[in-house]
């Protein structure tokens, strides 16, 4: 009842898609783990040029992970390829992507994709060799890994029941809204000790 009444409040509101730049494509990769009945984990990841998502995913994984980090791994590795197709297509129609960085939320999978079996100890040495195929793409300077703080991961709106402030401050931003760096940049740093308070955000956004 509460999903069908949400849908209905919301069936006229429209979706803004908008770039700041052709050259700068910023893509948002997060996985929940064993949150389905088979205990298999579930990926959300989605891509913006600053206004609007150009695109998201919401997918059941293919196998079942042994930790929360392998199903981060996993996750880039099933997402990854729509960056490759976007990046190519962008690329097809004369825009070359300048500024592809990816962001992730656990440092122990941004270890792994960066580092492959190197960073693989205990627990983690059984993860296939498939799912580092994204070392092969980040060596290659195809795009960067960031950390994004977990309170602004907007993959978690694909990956997690949110619900209140959290769920409507995504779902601003991903309807197109209001611009991504209204969320508190992974690359921004902290004014005087302090987060960047909501007035300079929304400021920076009309700027």
């Amino acid at each position: 009842v509460r999903v069908m009444s949400f849908l209905k409040s919301t069936r006229c509101d429209r979706r803004i898609i908008g770039a700041d730049s052709l050259n700068s494509l910023r893509t948002f990769v997060d996985a929940s783990y064993a949150v389905h009945t088979n205990m298999r984990g579930h990926t959300g990841g989605a891509m913006t040029l600053g206004w609007g998502m150009v695109h998201a995913r919401a997918s059941k994984q293919k196998l079942n992970a042994k930790s929360s980090t392998e199903t981060e791994v996993i996750g880039v590795s099933e997402y990854i390829p729509f960056k490759i197709w976007l990046t190519n297509f962008f690329e097809a129609q004369g825009y070359k992507l300048e500024d592809k960085v990816l962001y992730q939320d656990n440092m122990s999978a941004i270890r792994m994709e960066k580092n492959g079996r190197n960073s693989c100890t205990g627990n983690s040495r059984h993860i296939s060799i498939r799912y580092f195929f994204v070392k092969d793409r980040v060596d290659k300077k195809e795009f960067r890994i960031e950390y994004c703080n977990t309170n602004d991961m907007i993959a978690d709106y694909f990956t997690k029941p949110l619900q209140g402030k959290q769920f409507l401050r995504f779902s601003e931003v991903i309807m197109g809204w209001k611009h991504i760096s209204t969320l508190h940049s992974p690359a921004d740093k902290e004014r005087d000790g302090k987060q960047v308070s909501a007035s300079e955000q929304n400021k920076t956004a009309i700027d």
